[in-house]
């Protein structure tokens, strides 16, 4: 192992200590070829491709050396520790670098393999030429012979297990990914074993993990790469989730890319907190077919990952796969919609499993149970009102019957988890004819086939039926569960927010039922129908019990349902008061002796039992009507006529005193007075009933009411489902909103822990201010600035993204007064000026606290603790050194916190670019200065995001600088002079000296738009350009363009 290093040492020597008189404008090959004693080349070789063959073979010779090193089975532990010290690892990782560099990237196509400024940095020597091969055909031909020779040497060692392997696998495995593509599937490829390169190309990604593969492929993948390349590495992409736990690997890899923070990256339960976008991008991701597989073929392989990972107790992997599942998957047409794939694999168990069929009975526990797990993970993660109905509404009976049941029996987990996908369903989705049907149902228990019992394991399963049809005992036990579902039907109402047009609907459906199924019942014996003429008891009792509820609980809210009722009750009454009639004139002729009256006398009692039945229907409908006539008035347009057939028929039953039941006739006659209370002229003339007039925004104020409640709501998508309803009312500029109160409201959702419950937030803030400007921005600067110190960082950055996008979406609108607010406030808190007293006081209270437990260790060490970062792995660091950054953000005193200033900076440059004129010339002056003072003074790596939003203020200038010239609008001010030599030199400085990639890429952003800038003002010759050169001046000494007649002699 030591000579073989040793061999390496030597042959990298030129390339890796610095000689004394290095050879200039030499290349690293041509370096290394004069310590090669070689053969002169034929006369048709090219030289120059000879000798990169000759050094990257000498390469490939002392790699293979080094391997077969490692593989040695009479290595000691101390041999092996000789190739991971950190001298032998740093001359590896040069011939590593040296094959890659100068044998596997200039044998490659253009685009092809990652580009060498995002490679790792290079372990060799800097300082050399680098050139590229020439690209006539008889070199292509070498390049892929040399690509052959390296990836057919290197392929073995990179797979293999020695400890040489992972310093191949972490400097060039991308590489070796990338030449064998080209061997395999370029082209332009004149390799003739072209189906081995393909077998290795399947092997070397089959033997990396999908976690490993996806920064790795990701990489190769840039606007310049060729399509053939494109199509390689992207179909190697999308079967990744296929593998086992691919799905898990998949989304910890989008989570950590995106900046989430994910608690783990071996695919245990634990999920990674995900934001919107990135859920976005896995769903886009995961649900996008590769190109091969059919759309069945590829959800019946991913199907499985998926629901395991809804099916997780974790709260976050529940939340990342239900939006995979149900915006990625069921909400899309052609894989989602009833009928295909994904409707077959996500929704179509859900549903059987809630309403079976008779050839999947029994449902068991386990199974129903996680029917209703996924089905409320589905509904109550994912804000959809249309996916919600599609999967509740055809279930609704079950579900409404699986919640009494668990009640009935004490399960409060199951009924609680039912009761809450109803409760969404009933806010966001319901219609009136389900709520109709509901109130027909409340004592469903299950169909004809089946009916809920108990679970093996306690909780609830789904069995054949074999009892009677309700399954009841007793009539107490009746009466009971009708009490109990008839308030818990209420409870489901008053928790979904009805209209009083849906709550009216509902009661005077119920009164119907109630009122006429005796009706109904007496009309089919008189017609001698073969059926049952007696009305279901238990049917009747819970019409009876629900109007009696509903008039209850929402007696002020059902007055639009009053012209319903009379129009029911009115024939009721008619019906009777002729039927009554009728018996009155048949007990006359009865009381007169006759042979007629002797053959009537068998149907007396027959008759006197149905008189008995229509006095109680009368009954109802007399208290029914009293009870709605005292909670609210009919409308005007009650029909006259409607009135006074009821007026008739209450002064009969009125004046029948000896022929009726007390009651009756009292009920009747207090009827009559509220009929007359409501009456604007007295009995025998004209009626004309007296209301209020309509309310031409009624609906609104309906809607606005709703809204506001479904937004103090737990559960996310019914607060999404009202900020929905409030932004149509932003939309529509509607006149009942209150633009200070609906604008605190807003503000306050932005601190909705739901991503995209603020951030549709923030659209319906940027709606509210197209209309009304000055307002909401003067509350969003207030409350960004907070002066106060009541706010917390996460929810004025949010107020600052609310802000940027009102300023964005305002255009020509940011102007005036709210314009310099803004500029001057985002100023103040971009700068120095910010102070935070209390802030600073609870940042000195922890330095203590830190101190004192420092102080404490140290007592119990004796001394010093001993700080070890023996073992520590290299995640660990790399999260201590963001540990250190993120602190570095946080901790500076008096001073705003550096995010905070990013994010006035960026608000800044926003207002810059919308409207650069708006802010005069001294806000913009303060910002360049401020902009300026910030590149040159904070300089650590924690100000690395404000230098980055510094650059981007400049660069702001510079675009509406040159935007205002194209529009031929005067500023009146811009870059000039010292001014403008001052702006490139700091920026200059910055570009050279920065530690921060970013930083300087957008600095040399920023410099070539100025440049571009200065050619186009001075070829364009504009007027502010002269003015920033000094070419008016030149101008002015030039003749009077007006000529002038002199007369000579």
């Amino acid at each position: 192992m030591e000579s073989a290093l040793d061999e390496v040492d030597n042959f990298l020597g030129p390339v890796l200590r610095k000689p004394n008189q290095p050879g200039q404008g030499q290349t690293i090959i041509q370096l290394l070829s004069t310590s090669l004693s070689t053969p002169q080349p034929s006369t048709n070789t090219n030289d120059d491709w000879y000798q990169r063959k000759v050094v990257i073979e000498k390469a490939l010779d002392l790699l293979g050396h080094v391997y077969q090193a490692c593989r040695s089975n009479n290595l000691d532990v101390n041999h092996i520790d000789l190739v991971t010290t950190p001298k032998n690892q740093k001359i590896i990782s040069a011939l590593i670098d040296l094959i890659v560099i100068e044998g596997i990237y200039p044998c490659l196509s253009h685009g092809v393999g990652i580009p060498m400024e995002r490679r790792l940095k290079s372990a060799l020597r800097g300082g050399f030429v680098t050139t590229q091969m020439t690209e006539d055909q008889d070199d292509k031909a070498n390049h892929d012979r040399l690509l052959d020779t390296i990836v057919s040497r290197m392929f073995t060692m990179a797979i293999s297990q020695s400890r040489l392997a992972s310093s191949i696998q972490e400097r060039a495995y991308v590489d070796l990914i990338a030449a064998t593509s080209q061997l395999a599937f370029g082209p332009e490829s004149n390799i003739e074993n072209k189906s081995y390169f393909t077998d290795v190309f399947k092997t070397l990604i089959i033997s990396k993990s999908a976690m490993d593969l996806f920064p790795l492929l990701t990489s190769l993948l840039h606007p310049s790469c060729p399509q053939w390349f494109r199509d390689s590495i992207t179909n190697c992409l999308s079967v990744l989730p296929l593998r086992s736990n691919g799905v898990r690997q998949t989304i910890n890899f989008i989570a950590s890319a995106s900046d989430s923070n994910v608690s783990s990256n071996d695919g245990q339960s634990t999920g990674p907190a995900m934001s919107l976008e990135a859920l976005a991008r896995a769903s886009k991701l995961l649900t996008s077919v590769p190109s091969h597989l059919t759309p069945d073929e590829y959800l019946t392989d991913l199907a499985p990952q998926l629901l395991d990972l809804l099916d997780d107790p974790t709260a976050d992997n529940k939340r990342i796969a239900s939006y995979i599942v149900g915006n990625g998957i069921l909400s899309k047409r052609k894989i989602g919609s009833p009928g295909t794939a994904g409707w077959r694999l996500f929704a179509e168990p859900v549903l059987e499993s809630l309403n079976p069929s008779v050839k999947r009975l029994p449902v068991p526990e386990e199974l129903l149970k996680q029917a209703v797990d996924r089905l409320a993970a589905l509904v109550q993660f994912h804000p959809n009102p249309g996916l919600t109905k599609r999967l509740v509404g055809p279930i609704l009976l079950p579900l409404w019957g699986l919640l009494c049941y668990a009640l009935e029996s004490q399960r409060a987990h199951w009924a609680d988890q039912v009761y809450q996908i109803l409760t969404t369903y009933m806010k966001i989705s319901v219609t009136d004819a389900q709520l109709l049907l509901l109130g027909d149902s409340v004592m469903w228990n299950g169909t004809s086939s089946w009916i809920f019992m108990p679970g093996a394991s306690g909780g609830v399963e789904i069995r054949q039926r074999e009892t009677s049809k309700h399954g009841f005992n007793s009539v107490a036990e009746i009466m009971m569960m009708v009490d109990n579902r008839i308030e818990q039907f209420s409870k489901l109402l008053k928790s979904a927010f009805l209209t009083d047009d849906q709550l009216s609907k509902i009661f005077t459906h119920a009164s119907k039922r109630w009122l006429l199924g005796s009706q109904q019942s007496r009309s089919r014996k008189i017609l001698g129908d073969a059926r049952d003429g007696s009305k279901d008891p238990i049917e009747s009792l819970v019409s009876t019990k629900l109007t009696q509820k509903l008039l209850e609980d929402y007696k002020d809210r059902i007055s639009s349902s009053i012209d319903g009722i009379l129009q029911l009750v009115e024939p009721i009454l008619s019906a009777f008061v002729s039927e009554h009639k009728q018996s009155v004139e048949r007990r006359a002729r009865s009381a007169k002796p006759s042979i007629l009256s002797l053959s009537n006398m068998t149907g007396q009692e027959e008759a006197q039992g149905d008189e008995e039945e229509s006095k109680e229907t009368i009954a109802a409908a007399l208290s029914l009507l009293s009870a709605v006539l005292t909670s609210s008035d009919p409308s005007e347009e009650t029909n006259s006529s409607l009135i006074t057939r009821l007026q008739d028929s209450l002064t009969y039953i009125n004046q029948a005193q000896f022929s009726l039941d007390h009651s009756l006739t009292k009920t009747a006659s207090n009827i009559l007075l509220l009929l007359q209370l409501h009456l604007s002229t007295p009995p025998g003339q004209p009626t004309a009933i007296t209301s209020n007039p309509a309310d031409p925004y009624a609906e609104q104020r309906t809607t606005h009411r709703i809204a506001l409640h479904h937004l103090t709501d737990p559960l996310a998508p019914v607060r999404a489902q009202g900020l929905s309803s409030l932004t149509t009312l932003i939309s529509n500029s509607s006149p009942i909103l209150d633009i200070t109160s609906t604008a605190s409201l807003l503000i306050s959702l932005l601190q909705d822990e739901e991503e995209y419950i603020y951030l549709s937030a923030i659209k319906a803030l940027g709606m509210l201010a197209s209309n009304h400007p000055r307002t909401v921005m003067k509350m969003l600067v207030e409350r960004y600035v907070d002066k106060d110190e009541e706010a917390g960082l996460d929810v004025r950055i949010k107020i600052g993204e609310a802000l940027n996008k009102t300023v964005e979406g305002l255009g020509e609108l940011f102007t005036g007064e709210g314009a310099v607010m803004v500029g001057s406030s985002m100023m103040a808190v971009a700068s120095r000026r910010g102070h935070k007293p209390k802030t600073q006081r609870k940042r000195e209270r922890e330095q203590r606290k830190e101190a004192k437990a420092r102080k404490e260790a140290e007592e119990a060490w004796d001394g010093e603790v001993p700080e070890s970062s023996e073992g520590e792995s290299e995640e660990a660091k790399i999260k201590a050194y963001i540990g250190a950054i993120t602190s570095g953000w946080s901790d500076t005193g008096r001073e705003e916190d550096l995010r905070v200033r990013t994010s006035a900076l960026s608000i800044l440059s926003t207002a810059v670019e919308t409207n650069m004129a708006a802010l005069g010339p001294t806000i913009t002056s303060e910002a360049i200065d401020c902009a300026l003072a910030i590149l040159k003074v904070e300089k650590n790596d924690a100000q690395a995001i404000l230098r980055r939003a510094a650059v981007m203020v400049v660069m702001s200038v510079v675009k509406a600088i040159d935007a205002a010239e194209e529009r031929g609008v005067q500023l009146g001010f811009g870059f000039a002079g010292a001014n403008l030599a001052e702006v490139i030199t700091v920026l200059g400085y910055v570009e050279a000296t920065d530690r921060d990639e970013t930083v300087i890429g957008h600095v040399r952003a920023v410099i070539e738009s100025l440049e571009a800038w200065r050619t186009k003002s001075l070829l364009g010759m504009s007027k502010t350009a002269e003015r920033a050169f000094g070419l008016d001046a030149l101008r002015s000494r030039e003749l009077p363009s007006r000529p002038r007649i002199q007369e000579i002699e």
